[in-house]
């Protein structure tokens, strides 16, 4: 069979499978199957079976489960809210105090669970009904929530940071650094777009009389919730940029240090420890899932002759390198939506990162530009599932309502792109001192 139906067949498969429903591990999983069997008998079961050992027994899988442990556990005990009450109290009558509390917010909370869904979410949960009450437009009150959640990927923390890293089989450490500027940058974007705004429609998000709180209770309520978390994100990055910890141990210590701030608070309960756990447990199992079933996959493409195909067939194109790059996001914009962010990771990287490497280009640069493009994926009309997840907790706002109100945080992230794919050392220049 030539490679380029045999890769069309796996594609198309999988793309089916996913299309009537199947939930996206038992696709990856029916698939490798069927095709290790047509292609290489009974010796393809063991091979499965190798990969999914392989894949599992992996030291770096780690902080997966770490970060999304330590998430959860500052969610379920209520510290996350405490924090956010603690930075509203210092915004006083800011034009769109709200808004903007929910970018310090969501980059805050990116930084210390790495699940845009969660995070996303929560900001919806917490601000939405006060944005709501205080006349804020359907714009300026789901956009920055849309853009704020969202920063869970492209914060140290990233969840599917790590994924990302160990599939493509580069530091898991250069990579969360590598993020951090191309985050911020993003959070810097929301809040010019929401000054912008207030100062020439100021009905987009009205001022109100907020609670007069004094200067010394206001220091209290920082120093007792806002700076042990930015203590715990700052050390965690640091231990990591330093080079004094792996972030296997730097997550491992985060989440010890997260339970030790709730104890501490009295807020450790046994219903909230016990909701976090399964919770981190179902999350884990289906991104672990995915993942070993994405080892056999890259397999099968070695085994067909497609990914070594398809390198050459990129490098021989009459087109500048750039441009291949360009089409590759173009493509992951494309599949995003439908396919969702570590089931598109695990089909495309295997394919995408051999071409990256033949066309000269650094995979750290790629990878960092990659997951951005997997945040923008998350919000994009029809399928973006951060679109959903506002939808319904905001029951009472359209879809449309919310599809508008993305388009500005859409070409704010598309700006951050283009930045990112034409500057490479915004995303090269932190990681480049680790080596050091």
């Amino acid at each position: 069979m030539e490679w380029y139906t045999a890769f069309s067949l796996l594609m198309a498969s999988f793309f089916v499978l996913v299309l009537l429903g199947v939930p996206v591990v038992f696709a990856f999983f029916g698939t490798n199957v069927v095709f290790l069997a047509y292609f290489m008998g009974p010796p393809g079961f063991e091979l499965l079976i190798d990969s999914v050992y392989g894949s599992l027994s992996v030291f770096v899988l780690l902080p997966i489960t770490m970060f999304i442990l330590q998430g959860e556990i500052l969610f379920r005990t209520g510290l996350v809210t405490k924090m956010i009450d603690a930075l509203d109290c210092w915004l006083g009558a800011v034009p769109g105090r709200l808004a903007l509390l929910a970018v310090g917010s969501g980059t805050i909370l990116a930084s210390l669970s790495g699940a845009s869904i969660g995070t996303t979410a929560m900001l919806t949960r917490t601000l939405a009904p006060a944005m709501q009450e205080r006349g804020y437009s359907t714009k300026m009150s789901v956009g920055p929530l849309l853009g704020s959640g969202g920063l869970a990927v492209m914060m140290p923390h990233s969840a599917l940071g790590v994924i990302l890293a160990v599939i493509a089989g580069v530091s898991v450490g250069k990579l969360l650094i590598a993020i951090i500027i191309p985050g911020f940058l993003l959070a810097l974007g929301y809040v010019v777009y929401i000054v912008w705004v207030c100062a020439f429609d100021p009905a987009e998000a009205p001022k109100y009389t907020a609670k007069f709180i004094p200067l010394g209770e206001r220091l209290v309520l920082t120093v007792k919730y806002v700076i042990p978390l930015t203590v715990l994100i700052v050390a965690m990055i640091a231990v990591i940029f330093l080079g004094v910890a792996t972030p296997t141990e730097a997550a491992s210590l985060g989440t010890f240090a997260s339970f030790a701030l709730a104890a501490i608070y009295g807020r450790l309960t046994w219903t909230a420890t016990r909701d976090a756990m399964f919770s981190t447990l179902k999350i884990s199992v289906m991104v672990l899932a995915i993942l070993a079933a994405s080892q056999a996959f890259t397999q099968l493409l070695a085994y067909t002759g497609s990914a070594q195909k398809l390198v050459q067939v990129a490098g021989a194109l009459p087109v500048p390198p750039i441009w291949v790059i360009i089409l590759m996001h173009f493509v992951t914009l494309l599949l995003g939506g439908p396919i969702g962010g570590i089931p598109l990771i695990m089909m495309t990287i295997p394919i995408f990162l051999p071409v990256v490497k033949a066309l000269g280009y650094d995979p750290i640069w790629f990878c960092t530009a990659m997951l951005l493009n997997v945040e923008l994926a998350q919000i994009t009309p029809p399928f973006g599932i951060l679109l959903y997840v506002v939808r319904g907790i905001m029951t009472k706002t359209s879809m449309g309502e919310i599809t508008r109100a993305a388009i500005p945080i859409i070409v704010i992230q598309l700006i951050v792109m283009a930045l990112l794919i034409g500057i490479p050392p915004l995303s090269l220049w932190l990681p480049g001192f680790m080596n050091r």
